[in-house]
């Protein structure tokens, strides 16, 4: 009798979930769902051998998750009560759609993600709730010739609806501009660009959760960069590091504001991240673009550890019940005094040939949460300066930003990935900058 009284009381008994893919998000999506009594199924053309989330689920199917139509069945053959994935653009759209097909509850409208996605609308919704954001100099699909005058340089020309940093130049005149601008609209799926103007400091991002319509902050990085390549290109985050050193700053300064902008969605439930740039010399914040999802580095993974958090079960919760009873009072963006962060190997151009060192030293450093590799033995990495050029992260959770130092110099000194020729071909966060420069 005891059992059975536990077996009843998980809220998401006799529901069915559908995850759309393996990528970051997919795994632990799966794992909450089970826990809490659903029967889980992933799709995407992955076999199981090469996806987690398919290995945990109740079933899976070999569909890709662009083919509708075969999802569609699934959906009517399986009795599907909600349609999620994790962190991929594409995939969450293909959720919503399947959603709005089949009438299931999703976290949010087309309409509410497209004002936060598009950085021409969210640049809108920054003005009407007062969230402090570059000078928009031009949005549009070719830059007419009366326009040029009016440009300030240095600035920013980049696609409205890209990710991944793909198509994001940064230009000091009108010759690098003009040589640049038609790349930035080829890689918008909207032929459309926008060019702001350039604001010199530090890079973070802040996740916000919303559920019962409220929101919160739950926890604010430093972002790290390297280059791949020489020149004015654009730079990868080696490093994200919670909380951010100007965190209390930004809470007293930017925080209301862009809860205020949260709430004016009119969402329930949901999770939304902002991204960007903190001047040092006078102390300013600018937010230039933002996102109605988890961003790619989940920081959730090691929330769980240090606030007792996961606030991708909001979503979750919503796809298989249309609301959540997620606590955001419990949110904690200073972490107590603890450091955690996610740390990458960044990739240079090649064929992996060797990957040494990496699973012994993990199971050494306790403070390692988890980690994950994009490109294993006789993979070949980009040629890029996007996020892809990520190659092996290490999601850690330490007491201290001194502890997170030592055992990034301990990841960095034990293990080793080597090209086909044995040259070294990742790029690592030297642990010196956590204390000296961004």
């Amino acid at each position: 009798m005891q059992d059975f009284c536990i077996a009843a009381m998980k809220k998401f008994e006799n529901k069915t979930l559908l995850v759309l893919g393996s990528n970051v998000g997919s795994t632990d999506i799966v794992s909450y769902a089970k826990r809490e009594g659903a029967h889980t199924i992933v799709a995407d053309y992955y076999p199981p051998e090469r996806s987690e989330a398919k290995r945990i689920a109740d079933e899976s199917f070999l569909v890709s998750t662009a083919d509708l139509d075969a999802l569609d069945k699934i959906i009517e053959e399986r009795g599907v009560d909600g349609v999620l994935a994790g962190i991929s653009e594409f995939n969450l759209l293909r959720a919503m759609e399947l959603s709005k097909r089949h009438n299931l509850p999703f976290y949010c409208t087309e309409e509410q993600w497209d004002s936060v996605e598009s950085k021409e609308l969210f640049r809108s919704l920054c003005r009407k709730n007062d969230v402090p954001c570059p000078k928009t100099w031009f949005t549009g699909k070719e830059i007419p010739d009366r326009a040029w005058r009016n440009f300030r340089y240095p600035l920013v020309v980049k696609p409205v609806d890209a990710s991944t940093s793909a198509g994001v130049f940064i230009c000091h005149n009108s010759k690098e501009l003009r040589a640049h601008y038609k790349e930035s609209i080829n890689k918008s799926n909207k032929k459309t660009i926008i060019i702001e103007e350039f604001v010199a400091g530090n890079e973070f991002t802040a996740h916000y959760t919303i559920s019962g319509g409220k929101a919160a902050l739950a926890c604010i990085d430093n972002r790290y960069p390297v280059a791949v390549h020489k020149g004015d290109v654009t730079t990868i985050p080696a490093a994200r590091i919670y909380p951010s050193v100007f965190a209390e700053d930004y809470i007293r300064d930017v925080n209301d504001s862009v809860l205020r902008l949260c709430e004016s969605l009119g969402m329930q439930d949901g999770i939304l991240f902002v991204q960007g740039i903190h001047n040092p010399e006078t102390n300013q914040f600018r937010i230039f673009e933002a996102g109605l999802r988890c961003a790619g580095e989940a920081p959730y993974r090691f929330l769980r550890k240090v606030n007792g958090t996961d606030f991708l079960n909001i979503l979750v919760d919503h796809a298989l019940l249309g609301k959540s009873d997620y606590d955001i009072t419990r949110e904690n963006p200073l972490l107590d005094g603890k450091c955690c962060g996610v740390v990458s190997f960044v990739a240079k151009y090649g064929i992996v040939g060797s990957i040494n060192g990496l699973e012994e030293t993990v199971k050494s450093l306790p403070d390692v949460v988890e980690y994950e590799n994009r490109y294993p033995v006789g993979a070949e990495t980009p040629n890029g300066d996007t996020l892809r050029q990520l190659m092996i992260r290490f999601v850690m959770a330490c007491e201290s930003r001194e502890k997170m130092a030592e055992e990034i110099k301990i990841l960095n000194e034990n293990i080793t990935v080597l090209n086909t020729d044995d040259e070294e071909m990742v790029i690592k966060f030297e642990p010196e900058r956590l204390f000296n420069e961004f």
